[in-house]
């Protein structure tokens, strides 16, 4: 009885592959990714995002940092997102140019123009 079992196992085992390998392969077929699909349009560089920024730093281990960012563009309009290693201290979309009651830390600020054009900035506020 014992080979049995290990048989009938075996045979749904390799009836399961053969629908998983055929449903792999309509899905393959259908799939939005085949030959003849429309070629995507080539993305436009990107020019840099040209910023400088001023920290001040925090006193007497408060929650009072800040950090001003100053575009050269002053007619673009940008996004930024600040992350820290604490998540709740995380700021997402920052549409002003001075960012106020930060803590001490390093920070990563991502800046996005209107366009999707990004810039990366390691900031450590003291």
């Amino acid at each position: 009885m014992g080979n049995r079992y290990l048989a009938f196992n075996f045979l749904l085992d390799m009836v399961g592959f053969k629908y998983l390998a055929c449903s792999l392969f309509i899905f393959a077929a259908w799939s939005p990714l085949r030959i003849d699909s429309k070629p995507v349009a080539p993305v436009s560089p990107c020019d840099e995002i040209q910023v400088t920024y001023k920290v001040k730093n925090t006193t007497n281990s408060q929650a009072n940092g800040e950090l001003e960012l100053n575009f050269k563009d002053k007619n673009q309009t940008y996004t930024s997102f600040l992350f820290c290693g604490d998540s709740k201290n995380n700021r997402l979309d920052i549409t002003e140019t001075k960012i106020t009651a930060l803590n001490a830390g390093d920070y990563n600020l991502i800046i996005r123009s209107k366009e999707g054009c990004t810039r990366h900035l390691t900031i450590r506020i003291k």
